[in-house]
C-alpha cells in the first residue's frame, strides 16, 4: 500500500554521485519522473509503413521531482539547505542551528533521492535519483492548517534496483502549525498589525538546468544559475486600519519588511525567516456581502542592497536529531 512508500534525500559528495545516506522525509505525493526523447531518422526509402523501429535513438534527459512536506521542528535542515544558496550550520549547548540565506552565486549542495515505491505484490521498487538540484521552492501557512514546505528538484539520472538504503528520521518532531506561526511586519520602522490568515512564500533560483554538451555523454552537467532568482509572496488577511497603512505602502510603492516566526514543540526549535525588504504589487481591499471586508497583498522580495540576504532562514533543533 502507498503508505509502504518513502522519500528520503542525502548530500552528494560530488555532482550526480550516489549518497550513500537517506535522510527520510515524509512526503506528500510522489512526483518523481524521468525524461525520455528520441532522436528519429526519417528519409526517402521506398516501402516504410512508418518510421523505422532502427531509426530511433532514445536519450536520457534526467527529470524533475518534488518533495513536499509538512515543516518539522526536526530534521528539515538538508532540505531546506536545499533550497538556499549560502548555508551555514553551527552546535551549542545541544542545539543545531542552521543560518540559509539567498546570495548572488549559488554554493548549495546537490543531494540523491531515493523512492521507494511498493507493488500490489508486495514487491518494492526503489528508484535512486542522482544529481538532484533544487530548482525552486515554496512555504504555506494557512489557518486550521500545518505548515507545508515544497522543494522543486532537477535530477541528472535514475538508477533503479540496488538495495533499498533505510531512511533515517528524527526520533521525534512535531509540525509547525498555524496556531504556532506568526507574521511581523513594519513600513517604515514601524510594526503594522495586519490580522493575517494566510502567507505564502516562493523562490525560483533561476538555473539553467539543460547543459547538455557533445562530449559523448547524453548525461547534463550540474546546473549553474543562468537568470535572476525571484522571490514572491503573498498575505492575506481581514481588512482594518492597519491593512490600510500596507494598501498605502503599496500605491506608494513603498519598502517594507517581514519576519515570519515559527515556534516548534520540541525544546529550542524554531523557524524564522526574514525578508530584509518587500514590496507589495497589490490589491485593493475587497468588501463581501456575506463576510467581512478581506485583504490579499501579494508582493515581491527585493535585495535590500546593503549586503544583508534578500531572504535568510533560521532554523534550530535538538543537535541529537
Amino acid at each position: 500500500m502507498a503508505l509502504d512508500a518513502s522519500i528520503g534525500i542525502g548530500q552528494e559528495a560530488t555532482y550526480g554521485t550516489l549518497s550513500p545516506v537517506v535522510e527520510g522525509y515524509e512526503g506528500h505525493a510522489d512526483s518523481w519522473k524521468t525524461e525520455r526523447e528520441f532522436i528519429e531518422s526519417v528519409g526517402f526509402r521506398a516501402g516504410m509503413q512508418t518510421a523505422r523501429a532502427d531509426r530511433r535513438n532514445i536519450v536520457n534527459m534526467g527529470g524533475e521531482g518534488e518533495l513536499e512536506v509538512d515543516l518539522l521542528d526536526a530534521g528539515a535542515g538538508s532540505l531546506l539547505s536545499a533550497a538556499f544558496d549560502k548555508m551555514t550550520v553551527a552546535e551549542a549547548a545541544g542545539v543545531r542551528t542552521w543560518v540559509l540565506e539567498s546570495q548572488s552565486v549559488s554554493a548549495a549542495p546537490s543531494f540523491s533521492a531515493q523512492m521507494v515505491r511498493p507493488g500490489t505484490d508486495g514487491s518494492k521498487g526503489v528508484y535512486k535519483h542522482v544529481g538532484c538540484v533544487a530548482t525552486g521552492w515554496s512555504l504555506s501557512a494557512e489557518t486550521e492548517n500545518a505548515v507545508t514546505l515544497s522543494v522543486e528538484f532537477d535530477f541528472q539520472d535514475v538508477q533503479v534496483g540496488g538495495a533499498e538504503v533505510t531512511p533515517a528520521y528524527p526520533p521525534a518532531a512535531f509540525p509547525y502549525d498555524w496556531t504556532r506561526t506568526a507574521v511581523e511586519l513594519k513600513r517604515g520602522g514601524a510594526a503594522v498589525a495586519f490580522d493575517t490568515t494566510k502567507l505564502e512564500l516562493s523562490g525560483d533560483l533561476g538555473l539553467k538546468t539543460d547543459r547538455r554538451f557533445l562530449r559523448g555523454n547524453e548525461l547534463k552537467k550540474k546546473p549553474v544559475r543562468n537568470a535572476l532568482p525571484t522571490y514572491e509572496g503573498s498575505l492575506e488577511g481581514e481588512y482594518n486600519a492597519a491593512s490600510q497603512d500596507l494598501y498605502d505602502a503599496f500605491v506608494a510603492g513603498e519598502v517594507c519588511t517581514l519576519r515570519v516566526a515559527l515556534t516548534g514543540v520540541l525544546p529550542e526549535s524554531s523557524l524564522t525567516v526574514e525578508c530584509a525588504a518587500i514590496q507589495f504589487t497589490g490589491d485593493s481591499p475587497e468588501a463581501s456581502t456575506d463576510d467581512v471586508t478581506t485583504h490579499s497583498l501579494p508582493f515581491r522580495v527585493l535585495d535590500p542592497g546593503d549586503g544583508r540576504a534578500a531572504i535568510k532562514v533560521t532554523y534550530t533543533e535538538p543537535a541529537g536529531d
